[in-house]
């Protein structure tokens, strides 16, 4: 899209502002004045294109302080978290409400697995191996840009069905501590 280059934000040098997956585009911008020229140009692309831009889906997330946005006489929504490529991203960077949804759906998937897990006739090896490619992949998507605090330590450990095994392997911890749990 024929974006203008000197509005976005400035990353390692470069001016991004927009990123584009499969059918979703998000917009990059430092002031008002320039999300607006942004998003009129997409408008402006779209139609081009045949296609229309709904602008009552479009959300807007800031940093700063925006009380309102109004785009063509349509009210566009300020929200302060955004769910990008499954992850969610709040305006204030805090990680407490991703934690707590992937640590929900972990819990579900392990309710889901519950018989196997507690069959003994399913190896030890068995479990870990569910563990490790389920299970810890469910938990842990997007973690890399995580900062954990004691407080979210604890929830992990509360996942292994409040036995107090770690289920998450953080740094500085033995490998053979992880999935403790599914080795008694």
């Amino acid at each position: 899209m024929g974006f203008e280059d000197n509005i976005g934000i400035k990353i390692g040098g470069r001016t991004i502002n927009n990123l584009q997956y499969a059918d979703d585009t998000t917009i990059l911008a430092e002031e008002k004045e320039d999300m607006e020229k942004l998003l009129k140009k997409l408008k402006e692309e779209s139609e081009k294109a045949g296609l229309s831009l709904n602008l009552k889906k479009i959300k807007i997330m800031t940093t700063g302080t925006l009380n309102e946005f109004i785009l063509d006489g349509t009210e566009i929504e300020i929200t302060s978290y955004h769910t990008l490529l499954g992850s969610i991203i709040t305006r204030d960077g805090d990680n407490n409400k991703e934690i707590n949804r992937r640590l929900s759906i972990g819990r579900m998937a392990m309710t889901k697995l519950e018989k196997i897990m507690k069959d003994r006739d399913v190896k030890k090896a068995t479990k870990i191996k569910i563990a490790e490619t389920i299970i810890l992949p469910t938990v842990t998507y997007g973690s890399e840009r995580w900062t954990v605090r004691k407080k979210e330590r604890k929830k992990f450990m509360l996942l292994s069905y409040g036995r107090g095994e770690e289920f998450y392997e953080f740094p500085g911890q033995r490998r053979e501590q992880t999935f403790q749990f599914w080795k008694t």
